[in-house]
C-alpha cells in the first residue's frame, strides 16, 4: 500500500477493498482453460496454413514467370549464299507459260490448189 495515506478511516477502506478482492477471485475452472488453450492452437495451426499456402503460390507464381519461354527455331550461323545471276542465266522460279499467241506449231501448209490463195 502507499506510505503518503495518512488517514486511517481511507486505509481501512483500501483493506476492506482488498480483501473482498480476494475472497471473489477464484480460478476459472479447467476446463475453460483447457478450451481457451484449443482455440488458441487451432488459430495458430490455421495461421501457419494460410501462411504456407500463400507463400507456396508466392512461389509458383514466381517461377511461373522467370521460366523463359520456349525458343524459337535456331537460326543458322551465317546466311545462305544466294546464286548470282550470269549473264545467261535466269533466276530460278517457275517456267513461264505459253500462252495460245506464243505457240511453237509450224504454219499450216499451204495447198497451191486451195482456193484461198
Amino acid at each position: 500500500m502507499r506510505d503518503d495515506i495518512d488517514d486511517p478511516s481511507l486505509r481501512a477502506l483500501f483493506r476492506a477493498a482488498a480483501d473482498h478482492g480476494r475472497r471473489q477471485a477464484t480460478p476459472p475452472p479447467v476446463e475453460r482453460v483447457v478450451e481457451r488453450g484449443r482455440r488458441s492452437r487451432r488459430r495458430h495451426v490455421a495461421l501457419a496454413v494460410v501462411t504456407a499456402s500463400a507463400v507456396a503460390a508466392l512461389g509458383v507464381a514466381t517461377a511461373a514467370t522467370l521460366v523463359p519461354e520456349r525458343p524459337g527455331p535456331v537460326m543458322p550461323a551465317t546466311s545462305p549464299s544466294t546464286p548470282q545471276p550470269g549473264p545467261s542465266s535466269t533466276l530460278p522460279g517457275p517456267e513461264p507459260r505459253e500462252t495460245a499467241q506464243t505457240t511453237t506449231s509450224p504454219p499450216p501448209s499451204q495447198d497451191p490448189t486451195s482456193p484461198h490463195s
